[in-house]
């Protein structure tokens, strides 16, 4: 009986030190059980070197209750990421006094019985330097020292590093020597009271032999490992894990240890336009003031309700969520956040949206989608699909919602792991599944490490690209995804706040430069050169024709924008696009690049216009230049069916439209042409041959390529109408198109605003 005692007190005592100690640093601030010691837990050893921040205050010496400025800043320019700062007691440096009062870049930590007498950092973002106020205590007398911990990035940070002191001094007639009579009080503790007491020196003797050893450290002779007080709970579980009450001890100290939570400052922007003035200080609304260190203080918070923008449905179904939905709830301050389409969490309009955050000792996530078939939350360590870990939500044939653990095996195909069962797939509990109104929801747990396909998930210490996708689902298989986005950087899952997505500019640059190519240029391009060499005869440009010069130079844009469009979008899916075997897009755009690539290289290799020959070259420069056009625009047809265009639907009737235009266009020139070379031939002013074969011999004229005529064809000014007008058709219908797709996705937005109808006509 004994002995079992001792065990159960061994895992009480791992228990309460792992879920007390095992600290976590996050981009958006260290949680509360950071306080003590003020060190990350990013398993990273800590810089022994100089800071290079430091902390400036203008005074030396404040009265109880005052309140001073100061400042973290980099030295030398130097930026950092995060941050922890406290003002401690100078005789008993674990003894934390004053509140603080955040900045902008600033929230408040709870540290022991105090009330905001810690900050840390908001955000992830660089910072030159933030500024913020600190209160002095009001029944304190002595010295005091600013204590911070930076960091530049997730391994790299400094702990501890003191900063100024400052004299706490009260004025003579305050300071009084009382005598109090000895009070004999009766105190109740809990089991979590208890344990705590009793395992204080344990805890912080654990944090004093807490070390790391660099596996690449020669001098390690260790073997290579890191303590962790995770770990040591695992191990003591497996050593005595035929004890019953393990997992009881476990629930009950859970529920009985009350964790800190930030404490985070309440925000009301002044109203500048009251009718009334507004004499509250701004200070005092931010944060309550400092009265001692055990009292505990009621924060009111004032809000003003806001009416929500209204849904835009299709079909009945809400095309985004409302920015009223609870999922987005803690996404500035306790959790992660990331949605479709990309970085849409700021304006809480999200097609699909995931949230995260560490729930005690395991990750807790919820997720929902405008899906009928399944919705992915993906782990990445190169941010390319293939050989990563997902957690799945999939509506199944009965109409219900599982959530799974699946693999990317490859680009294509998301499975079951191999091997491994739902029990051993590192998910806790399944929490809650299920679809409505064509928007599915789940939300699950999972531990802090799994094991998948022989490599170790661990999400305490290793960095992911976080993914999400959605897509259909086929007999309970996941298809290839309809959407999908990444985020722009590797992170930690501890690292809270909004993510922001993999940058989409190779994308929009591509496809602007193809909508620019053959809606705009090669059509110009192309008329110039088949319907003004008679035009404009009379003026030259460097000795040449305009038409020639026109033509030549649309031509060498086409040219380059295509060059430069192809690599761009390459690099973009580094490869081969995985919808070539699904959408002919891939394949015309290659074919289409190959042959505008060869079309100047050909001009460059004719023959001269007299020549018996230039008839072929006349016939195949024709050809080239027209289906390199033709598939350039159904390229730019076939696009607004993929996933990435992120394009309504209806530009394809866009498109068509253009197309009509550009083929009346051709009809009515072709016909004053026509008309034209027929009055011109029987005036004997045709400076051009018609396409064919050159025969000199056959009639009294020759016909040189630059032959100088005084005169135009008859019908220029019809010719000249026709091309001002198609030349503002072909820049309003490329324009339009390139505005879809660089302020892509917009279909809500415009059926929000009446252009497109609620419904989808195609």
């Amino acid at each position: 009986m004994k002995k079992r005692n001792m065990n159960l007190r061994v895992v009480i005592l791992g228990l309460i030190a792992g879920l007390t100690c095992n600290v976590e640093t996050f981009t958006i601030g260290a949680p509360d059980a950071a306080c003590k010691h003020m060190t990350p837990g990013h398993a990273h050893k800590e810089q022994t070197s100089e800071s290079p921040a430091e902390i400036i205050v203008d005074v030396t010496e404040v009265e109880p209750g005052q309140t001073i400025d100061f400042k973290l800043k980099g030295k030398d320019g130097q930026k950092f990421m995060g941050f922890i700062i406290q003002v401690r007691d100078a005789k008993n440096l674990d003894n934390q006094v004053g509140s603080f009062i955040a900045g902008d870049e600033a929230k408040y930590m709870t540290c022991g019985k105090g009330i905001h007498n810690s900050l840390t950092h908001r955000g992830s973002t660089l910072k030159d330097e933030i500024a913020s106020k600190w209160r002095a205590p009001s029944d304190f007398n002595g010295e005091v020292v600013f204590m911070f911990t930076n960091l530049i990035d997730y391994t790299t940070y400094w702990v501890r590093t003191p900063g100024p002191r400052l004299r706490v001094r009260q004025a003579e007639s305050e300071v009084k020597t009382t005598t109090k009579p000895e009070e004999t009080t009766t105190e109740y503790y809990t089991l979590a009271d208890f344990v705590v007491d009793e395992i204080e020196q344990e805890i912080d003797k654990v944090l004093e032999e807490t070390h790391i050893h660099n596996h690449d450290d020669k001098d390690d002779t260790t073997g290579g490992h890191t303590h962790n007080i995770l770990d040591a709970i695992t191990a003591t579980k497996t050593k005595i894990g035929n004890l019953d009450i393990i997992e009881e001890v476990e629930e009950r100290v859970l529920q009985e240890v009350d964790f800190p939570q930030p404490s985070l400052k309440t925000e009301n922007e002044l109203n500048l336009a009251a009718a009334r003035p507004q004499d509250i200080n701004v200070d005092d609304a931010f944060t309550p003031i400092y009265i001692s260190s055990t009292t505990t203080l009621k924060t009111t918070t004032i809000s003003q309700e806001t009416t929500p923008d209204p849904l835009p449905f299709i079909n009945g179904v809400a095309q985004h969520t409302s920015t009223q939905d609870p999922i987005y709830e803690g996404c500035n301050s306790t959790k992660a956040c990331f949605g479709i389409p990309e970085n849409c969490v700021a304006s809480r309009r999200c097609r699909a949206v995931v949230a995260y955050k560490l729930d005690r000792v395991r990750y807790h996530f919820e997720m929902k989608a405008l899906s009928e078939g399944y919705v992915s939350f993906g782990l990445s360590r190169d941010a390319k699909m293939g050989e990563d870990l997902t957690t799945n939500c999939i509506v199944q044939e009965n109409g219900n919602v599982d959530i799974a653990t699946g693999y990317n095996y490859g680009k294509s195909a998301n499975k079951p792991p191999l091997g491994v069962t739902r029990k051993e797939d590192g998910i806790k509990e399944r929490m809650q599944s299920g679809r409505k109104d064509g928007w599915i929801y789940c939300s699950w747990t999972r531990n802090i490490s799994v094991y998948i396909e022989n490599e170790e998930w661990n999400f305490e210490k290793d960095l992911y690209h976080v993914m999400l996708a959605v897509g259909d689902v086929y007999d309970n298989v996941i298809m290839f995804h309809s959407d999908k986005v990444v985020s722009a950087e590797r992170m930690g899952l501890g690292q809270v706040g909004l993510i922001t997505a993999k940058s989409r500019l190779y994308i929009i640059l591509h496809g602007s430069f193809m909508i620019g190519a053959w809606i705009f240029a090669s059509s110009l391009g192309i008329v110039f050169a088949r319907y003004f060499k008679q035009t404009w005869t009379n003026t030259k440009v460097c000795g040449l024709d305009q038409w020639f010069v026109w033509h030549r130079s649309l031509m060498i844009l086409v040219w380059c924008l295509n060059i430069v469009g192809l690599v761009l979008i390459i690099l973009d899916v580094e490869g081969l696009s995985p919808t070539i075997y699904s959408n002919p897009h891939a394949i015309m755009g290659f074919v289409t690049v190959g042959l505008a690539f060869i079309q100047p290289f050909l001009a460059l290799l004719r023959c001269s216009p007299t020549h018996r020959n230039r008839w072929i070259f006349n016939w195949v420069h024709w050809f080239i230049g027209n289906a390199a056009q033709i598939l350039g625009v159904a390229c730019i047809f076939f696009s607004t069916f993929l996933e990435k265009a992120l394009l309504p639907a209806e530009t394809i009737f866009l498109i068509i439209a253009w197309v009509a235009f550009h083929i009346l266009t051709h009809v009515i020139l072709s016909i004053t042409s026509c008309v034209g070379e027929n009055k011109a031939a029987k005036q004997g002013t045709m400076k051009y041959p018609p396409r064919g074969q050159y025969h000199p011999q056959r009639g009294p004229h020759q016909f040189p390529d630059y032959e100088e005529l005084k005169r135009d064809h008859p019908g220029a000014g019809i010719r000249k109408f026709g091309l001002a007008a198609y030349t503002v058709a072909c820049f309003i219908a490329a324009a339009f198109l390139i505005a879809l797709v660089v302020l892509a996705p917009t279909r809500p937005s415009l059926v929000q605003i009446g252009i497109l109808s609620s419904e989808h006509l195609i």
